[in-house]
């Protein structure tokens, strides 16, 4: 009897029009999500790989894409297809991610600036760079959790109990993944020089 339900229930979600599978994503229904993105994820998928130029993240930001959609679907506006509106929440997401990035480029400019000082020695300037490299793999390293603290806490400038509140996680949750983070940060450089 319940794998009968299940079956059905699977069935029936299958079949939902992207209006009406939002309208249930929006009272709460979560199995609602599953037509939607079962129907959308391959066009997300390649809009994503295309603007990033198939960057190493896509798979988060398209599943980003789908999260966010889950929680705002009660501002969907009701059209029989959700694929644009799926788009604009996409393009968000990547605005954020580029403007994220753009702060760590940024930072690593500055501090390989202040590194450099003010004479401009062509070897100290292929240092830097490398050095930059090897603090951007480093970083690449990190888990997302730590490294989204990390960014939070020394480019953001947040302190921790901001850190907390923005991510909704207790603050020793934040000191942890802040500790780590600097930890495996400091580790894989010094990997990144022995090598």
């Amino acid at each position: 009897m319940i794998r009968k339900v299940a079956a059905e229930t699977a069935t029936e979600s299958l079949g939902l029009a992207d209006a009406e599978a939002m309208r249930r994503l929006a009272r709460g229904e979560t199995s609602a999500l599953g037509p939607i993105y079962d129907r959308h994820r391959a066009a997300i998928w390649r809009f994503v790989a295309h603007a990033t130029g198939e960057a190493h993240d896509v798979d988060d930001v398209v599943h980003s894409t789908f999260l966010t959609a889950a929680k705002a679907a009660a501002s969907f506006d009701g059209r029989e297809n959700c694929r644009p509106w799926l788009f604009g929440i996409a393009v968000r997401l990547l605005q954020r991610r580029r403007r994220t990035l753009a702060r760590w480029s940024r930072a690593l400019r500055e501090l390989a600036i202040r590194q450099a000082g003010t004479h401009v020695d062509p070897h100290r300037d292929l240092s830097a760079r490398d050095d930059l490299n090897a603090v951007s793999t480093s970083l690449n390293r990190l888990s997302e959790a730590k490294r989204i603290v990390l960014c939070l806490a020394e480019v953001e400038g947040l302190s921790c109990d901001e850190i907390a509140h923005a991510l909704g996680v207790p603050v020793g949750t934040v000191w942890t993944r802040l500790h780590h983070a600097r930890r495996e940060l400091r580790r894989n450089l010094q990997w990144d020089v022995e090598a």
